[in-house]
């Protein structure tokens, strides 16, 4: 029973552990909720600086269409990434797999958030930082090649590096492209007239409308709050028990 009082003291300190990981997680939703609520969507032209939110489509940036070039498929921005991996997953003893980056670029300029009042460009590295719960807009396109499951590559890739590859193998081409006239909800920061992720705070860059993105939060902060009590009593419960128990012992 000693054993059995000891673990069970042990899985009640990690669930209040737990619960003061939810405790952290929650006060940043409620600062993120804070923002969301406090920076209302203003027209586009309407600053130049400093926190913003805008609701407008995607358009077209200074360097006009663009054409993804692994879909072949209009747009306003691509990014595109070529890596070179194992056949099977590896690890150096990292959280991270041994991969090599052979190409990577993205199309030249940025891309623009357009309303009715007018335009302002935006730093596509704010595609980087979406929220697990809110659909991002870029759409993902990737396509695999081995020696085991060959595939016909886009002329994109220059054909050496396909040649070159090992039977251990493989290629993975990744284009990440933005389409025209997306309807997008963003909050970040204008500097020097380009929107921007912000620097502390709060990100967000969604085809999900204001509404939605705080409904979604208040959600998440919701069930925090559930999880947080559940694991805190129930840490408590069996904390307290088995501290009770090892106290009859001694």
């Amino acid at each position: 029973m000693m054993v059995v009082a000891t673990v069970a003291y042990c899985i009640g300190g990690c669930l209040i552990g737990g619960a003061g990981i939810f405790v952290l997680l929650n006060l940043g939703d409620h600062r993120a909720l804070r923002t969301l609520r406090r920076v209302v969507p203003s027209p586009v032209p309407a600053r130049t600086s400093g926190r913003v939110a805008v609701e407008g489509r995607t358009e077209y940036g200074p360097s006009g269409r663009q054409v993804g070039p692994v879909t072949g498929e209009g747009c306003v921005w691509f990014h595109v990434r070529l890596i070179r991996e194992p056949a099977r997953w590896q690890s150096t003893g990292e959280t991270d797999p041994v991969y090599d980056v052979l190409l990577e670029f993205s199309s030249p300029g940025g891309f623009a958030l357009a309303d009715h009042s007018g335009r302002i460009p935006v730093d596509p590295a704010i595609l980087d930082h979406p929220y697990p719960m809110e659909p991002g807009v870029a759409v993902k396109t990737t396509l695999e090649h081995g020696p085991k499951a060959p595939r016909t590559l886009p002329a994109v890739v220059p054909r050496e590096l396909v040649d070159d590859l090992r039977k251990n193998e493989r290629l993975t081409l990744t284009e990440s492209r933005v389409p025209r006239g997306v309807q997008v909800f963003a909050l970040g920061r204008l500097a020097r007239g380009q929107l921007k992720q912000s620097r502390a705070g709060v990100t967000v860059f969604t085809t999900k409308t204001r509404n939605e993105v705080i409904a979604a939060r208040k959600d998440g902060i919701s069930l925090g709050n559930r999880m947080i009590a559940s694991f805190a009593l129930l840490g408590l419960a069996l904390a307290g028990g088995g501290v009770g128990y090892l106290a009859t012992l001694a």
